[in-house]
């Protein structure tokens, strides 16, 4: 096949192929945790506390026990989606001890 006509169909192919897999793409972007500017995340296991400015992610404080008890609705206490196998294999899984030889 001559290059002039090769060349033309390579690039129609790369562009067709990014093309299709722009939606599987966005689709999986649905599934995230949306962050608005001036949202608050508390950190439960560190009671950390951070606001999300227009530059980034700021450490406010940490909160003590009854702070964490009441915090205001629309605090955010996860980015992750939520997705109740992972988070229950994560919980459930436990170090792996190797046996070392002496």
């Amino acid at each position: 096949m001559p290059r002039y006509v090769a060349h033309p169909l390579f690039c129609f192919a790369l562009v067709l192929g990014a093309l299709i897999g722009a939606p599987a793409a966005q689709a999986q972007a649905v599934d995230a945790v949306v962050v608005n500017e001036y949202d608050v995340f508390v950190d439960p296991p560190t009671a950390f506390a951070f606001i999300k400015l227009p530059t980034g992610w700021k450490f406010i404080g940490k909160l003590d026990a009854a702070q964490l008890r009441q915090l205001p609705p629309g605090t955010l206490t996860s980015l992750l989606p939520a997705d109740e196998e992972a988070t229950r294999l994560a919980a459930g899984s436990k170090p792996v001890s190797v046996k070392r030889k002496s």
